[in-house]
C-alpha cells in the first residue's frame, strides 16, 4: 500500500529544539549515536495519531507503541522537559506531516453527492464548479499541529492547527492558551485559489464590511491578490492570476450566509482549542438563505470548507492508522501460541502480530516469508516456515471425538527437515521474523522499525537491504528505519550501483538513489538535535560526508597505535 506521507517536521519535541524536517522516501534510514533522537522521529508520528484519533495531547501510552513506548505526557516530550510551574507560555510543540495526493483524494464529510441534488440553477452549478476546480488544484497537503500548555487547567491544548496545500499555508486555526477563543484565517493567495483572469478589479473591497481582509491572509493591504501578468495564447491578450476566493465570498454574502465576524468566529461554534472535531462538518449559519439556490450554495460551501479544513486531518489519521511500528525488542512466542481474539495495533510493537499474521494470513504470505527466511539469495537464516492445521481429539476408550476447533500451528524447519519451535532456535530468528512479515504484508502505509538488525549475523543484515527493496517496490511500502547497521547500507549502495550499471541480477528489484534517504541525527554542543542528509549518487557512493565518519571504528581498531594517536590528537580525543 503506497504511503502518502512525504515528510515529517518536528520542533520542540524531545531533543528537537529548532525545526527539523525529515523527508520520507520508500526507504528512509535514521543513523546516529545512542540517544541522538532517532526513536523520537518514530514517536512523533504516534503522538500525532494520539491527537487526531483520541484528542489526547497528553499521551503516555500510544495505540501503536504497546509496552515499547511510554511518552510520559506533554511535559515529558516538550523539549527541555519543563515542569508545570516552569512552563514558558511561548514554548510549544510543533509537528507537521506533508502528504502527496497522487491518485488519492482528501475525504469529504458530506454524505450525499452534489450531483444528486435537484437543481438546474446555472449560478449554483457555476459556484459548484468553481469549488471543484479548487479541489482539483490540490497536489500536496500538510497538517501542522501546535500544542501548548494551559496553566489554568494544567493540561496541554492544541493552540494551532494549520492546513497547507501545494507547499504554502492555506487555512490556519489559532486558539488562546485556554482553548476557549478560536479564530480562523484563509490564505487567499494560496495557489489553489488562483485562476486566470482578464482584469484585476478588486472584489474584496466590496466585502470590507462583511469579512476582514486580515482573515483572508492580507495584513498589509485591501484588494485582490494579483500575480505577474502573463501572455495568453489567444490574441496575445494580457491575463493575470487572481484569487477566486473573493468572488466566492461575494456569492456567499448574496446567498445569505451569516457574516463570519472577526477571525471567522461565527463559523467556529463548538470548538475547544484549535483542533476541529473530525467526526462532523463545520457549522456555517445561513439565516438569510432564501430559496433553493441559496440553500444549495450554503450547503456546498459548508461541505467545501469542511473538506478543506477537516479532510486533510482525516486523510492523515487514515494513513497513521495503517502505520506499523516494530519496537527494538521482539517477544519470543510461547509454545503452542494462538492468534489473539482481541486485535490491537500495538501487537506489532513486540513482534507478536508478525507471528499471528502468519497463523491466519494467506498461504502465499507464509510461502513468501519462508522463502525470504531460508533462500540462499535472501536472508539465508537456515530456517524455513511451515504452517499446519491441527485438531485435538478426546479419547474415550475405543472412541475418539474432536475437541475444540481446528487450529493453525507454525514451525521453523531446518536444513535436515527437523521442525523447531521459536524457543528452540537462536534469538535472532525471533527478532527478524516479524520484520520479514511486515515487509511482505502490503497492508500498511509506513513500516517503522527500530533496529531490524538486532541479534542477527552481518550476512543476514546485508539481506535486509534486499528485503526492504522488495517491500518498497513490490508491496509499495515505505520504510522508516532506526538502525546502526553499516551492512544494510552497503547492500543498498550495491543495488543502486548495479541498477545504474545494468548489472542487477534478475531476481532482485531495482533501486535508485532517489528512493533512499539516509539521515544522520546528531546533537550539537547545546544538546539540540540536528539532521544531516547523506546523499547517494547513481553509483551508490556517498555525496556528503558523514558527520562523524561512516562507522570509523572499524578503521581505528585496525590502525597501528602511532597512527591512532596522531588521529586522536588531531581530533582532541583519547586514542
Amino acid at each position: 500500500m503506497t504511503s502518502l506521507i512525504q515528510s515529517l517536521s518536528l520542533k520542540n519535541f524531545k531533543g528537537f529544539s529548532d525545526e527539523v524536517r525529515i523527508e520520507l522516501r520508500p526507504i528512509t534510514l535514521l543513523f546516529g549515536a545512542n540517544s541522538a533522537g532517532k526513536s523520537s522521529v518514530l514517536h512523533a508520528l504516534q503522538y500525532i495519531r494520539e491527537i487526531l484519533e483520541r484528542n489526547n495531547a497528553n499521551a503516555d501510552r500510544t495505540l501503536n507503541g504497546g509496552d515499547s513506548i511510554d511518552l510520559g505526557g506533554f511535559l515529558n516530550v516538550l523539549h527541555g522537559r519543563a515542569g508545570p510551574t516552569e512552563m514558558v507560555p511561548d514554548r510549544k510543540i510543533e509537528l507537521e506531516v506533508e502528504m502527496a495526493l497522487g491518485d488519492a483524494f482528501i475525504p469529504e464529510l458530506v454524505t450525499d453527492a452534489f450531483e444528486d441534488w435537484q437543481t438546474n440553477d446555472g449560478e449554483v452549478w457555476s459556484f459548484y464548479e468553481t469549488l471543484q476546480t479548487i479541489r482539483r488544484n490540490v497536489n500536496t497537503v500538510s497538517v501542522r499541529l501546535i500544542i501548548g500548555w494551559n496553566s489554568m487547567r494544567e493540561e496541554p491544548v492544541v493552540v494551532g492547527y494549520e492546513i497547507g496545500t501545494n507547499g504554502d499555508w492555506c487555512v490556519k486555526l489559532e486558539a488562546s492558551s485556554d482553548g476557549r477563543d478560536t479564530r480562523m484565517r484563509i490564505n487567499r493567495e494560496n495557489s489553489i485559489f488562483m485562476v486566470e483572469a482578464a482584469d484585476s478589479d478588486s472584489l474584496l473591497a466590496e466585502l470590507d464590511d462583511w469579512i476582514s481582509p486580515r482573515d483572508l491572509g492580507d495584513t498589509d493591504s485591501i484588494g485582490l491578490h494579483v500575480a505577474e501578468p502573463s501572455t495568453s495564447c489567444e490574441g496575445n491578450a494580457q491575463s493575470r492570476k487572481v484569487s477566486v476566493l473573493s468572488e466566492i465570498f461575494l456569492v456567499l454574502q448574496e446567498a445569505g450566509i451569516e457574516r463570519p465576524g472577526d477571525g471567522l468566529r461565527s463559523w467556529l461554534n463548538g470548538f475547544n482549542g484549535a483542533l476541529p472535531r473530525l467526526d462532523q462538518m463545520l457549522f456555517i449559519p445561513a439565516p438569510g438563505a432564501k430559496g433553493a439556490a441559496n440553500v444549495y450554495i450554503a450547503r456546498e460551501f459548508t461541505a467545501f470548507l469542511s473538506w478543506l479544513t477537516i479532510g486533510p486531518a482525516l486523510l492523515l489519521r487514515d494513513q497513521l492508522r495503517k502505520l506499523r511500528y516494530i519496537g527494538p525488542l521482539r517477544r519470543i512466542p510461547p509454545r503452542g501460541f494462538d492468534v489473539s481474539l482481541t486485535k490491537s495495533d500495538a501487537a506489532w510493537s513486540d513482534g507478536m502480530a508478525g507471528w499471528e499474521t502468519l497463523l491466519n494470513g494467506p498461504q502465499s504470505l507464509v510461502d513468501s516469508c519462508s522463502e525470504w527466511m531460508n533462500g540462499e539469495d535472501k536472508l539465508n537464516t537456515g530456517y524455513a516456515i511451515t504452517r499446519k492445521r491441527v485438531q485435538e481429539f478426546e479419547l474415550n476408550g475405543a472412541q475418539s471425538s474432536p475437541n475444540g476447533r481446528v487450529r493453525s500451528r507454525l514451525a521453523l524447519i531446518d536444513a535436515t527437515d527437523l521442525a523447531h519451535q521459536p524457543q528452540d532456535v537462536g534469538v535472532g530468528i525471533s527478532q527478524v521474523l516479524p520484520v520479514v512479515v511486515a515487509a511482505q504484508d502490503g497492508n500498511a502505509s509506513v513500516v517503522c522499525i527500530e533496529q531490524p538488525e538486532l541479534h542477527i549475523h552481518p550476512s543476514v543484515q546485508v539481506g535486509l537491504g534486499d528485503l526492504f527493496i522488495d517491500g518498497a517496490q513490490d508491496k509499495r511500502l515505505s520504510f522508516l528505519i532506526e538502525t546502526h547497521s553499516e551492512h544494510l547500507v552497503m547492500r543498498l549502495q550495491r543495488r543502486i550501483r548495479e541498477t545504474s550499471a545494468g548489472e542487477l541480477p534478475p531476481e532482485h528489484a531495482p533501486l535508485s538513489a532517489a528512493e533512499v534517504n539516509i539521515i544522520y541525527l546528531d546533537r550539537d554542543d547545546s544538546g539540540t538535535v540536528r539532521a544531516v542528509e547523506v546523499g547517494l549518487d547513481a553509483n551508490g557512493k556517498f555525496t556528503d560526508r558523514w558527520p562523524r565518519g561512516f562507522f570509523p571504528e572499524r578503521m581505528r581498531e585496525a590502525l597501528p597505535k602511532e597512527i591512532r594517536e596522531r588521529l586522536a590528537a588531531a581530533e582532541g580525543k583519547a586514542p
